[in-house]
């Protein structure tokens, strides 16, 4: 039946993920978390990302002047525009990996968005591109009270505490957590304007509970996403949608992104973790675990470690959490009770 039916064998693996555990919420992230684990049994692995290098602008013509009123509610917001796209069915390779992991296909830049969201863990939205108003984005609250008609087809009243992408005119998008349907991909849609961001966990956080609103986005961006993972997003789906749907690059890579996300500093003292846990492991041991991890060791000496934690681990800025991360590798059995 299988046969006759074209259905794929394939293995899904279901984790319990924790809500803290914001950067496991796309595929690399639990790949990173795998390959500490496998090196630390013996293995010698690293990660294997699509490649970008492939990008390029073919024509700087359809470029949006972005305008972000407070950078604290979106200290990143990354686009580029996309022209002579065709819209229609995803291929099946990409129907069959949306539906594995319980996606309904919609069509080939809505499920390429959705793709690339579920492998890297950065929500991306299209914006049907005839549909803004004076080729300009525009982030911000809304000085007076709003509707906006989102993609399920329900007006919402927006708040003045929500964050709006609009454009001269009109609300656009809920940010982070819900489109509009007037600037949706359809099936007339032939240039496209995609955005990648990174928005304020707390504002994306009450807005989709103001809205009552749970979206794979918002999820993501109330948690806290990877500032740093805007712009390979953002290429990545560029790739797949010239290959897939057409089209060529119409724009310059637009990233505005004023005050950068530093790592987080934390020190950790050999000393504190021995006494903490009640063992003493290995230092070499310890600084490989969190270089897998892509905690970076900029300092070791016999006392510790001096650490910069990236910052799409949010849940790591002490130093019992960076001790956590070291046990969770190591394994929480291999310490004896006693």
């Amino acid at each position: 039946a299988s046969d006759y039916f074209n259905i794929e064998i394939d293995f899904i693996f279901d984790i319990g993920l924790t809500p803290n555990r914001s950067d496991a919420m796309g595929h690399l992230g639990v790949a990173r978390d795998l390959k500490a684990v496998l090196n630390h049994q013996g293995s010698n692995l690293d990660i294997c990302r699509a490649v970008v290098d492939e990008f390029k602008v073919v024509k700087s013509e359809k470029n949006i002047i972005i305008d972000i009123n407070d950078h604290s509610l979106c200290p990143r917001y990354s686009g580029v525009s996309i022209s002579n796209i065709k819209i229609k069915e995803s291929p099946k390779w990409l129907q069959d990996r949306l539906q594995s992991i319980g996606l309904q296909p919609i069509n080939n830049i809505v499920d390429i968005t959705n793709y690339v969201l579920h492998e890297t863990g950065q929500p991306l939205h299209a914006f049907d591109m005839c549909k803004i108003e004076g080729n300009k984005i525009l982030v911000s609250t809304l000085k007076e009270p709003s509707k906006l008609v989102t993609l399920d087809n329900i007006q919402r009243e927006l708040d003045s505490n929500d964050l709006i992408i609009s454009d001269e005119k009109k609300p656009l998008c809920i940010a982070g957590v819900f489109g509009g349907i007037e600037s949706a991909v359809n099936d007339q849609t032939i240039d496209v304007f995609l955005e990648s961001a990174y928005f304020d966990s707390t504002v994306i956080r009450a807005t989709a509970k103001r809205h009552n609103l749970n979206t794979d986005s918002s999820f993501r961006f109330e948690r806290g996403c990877d500032p740093n993972m805007t712009i390979y997003a953002l290429k990545r789906a560029a790739l797949l949608i010239t290959e897939i749907c057409g089209g060529y690059v119409s724009s310059e890579i637009i990233d505005v992104y004023p005050k950068k996300i530093e790592h987080f500093k934390v020190d950790l003292s050999f000393e504190y973790m021995d006494n903490l846990i009640g063992k003493v492991i290995d230092r070499k041991m310890i600084t490989s675990i969190l270089s897998d991890l892509e905690i970076d060791v900029v300092k070791r000496d016999n006392n510790g470690l001096s650490l910069l934690v990236p910052p799409f681990r949010t849940d790591v800025q002490r130093e019992v959490d960076v001790i956590e991360e070291v046990l969770r590798i190591y394994g929480f059995n291999n310490i004896s009770i006693s």
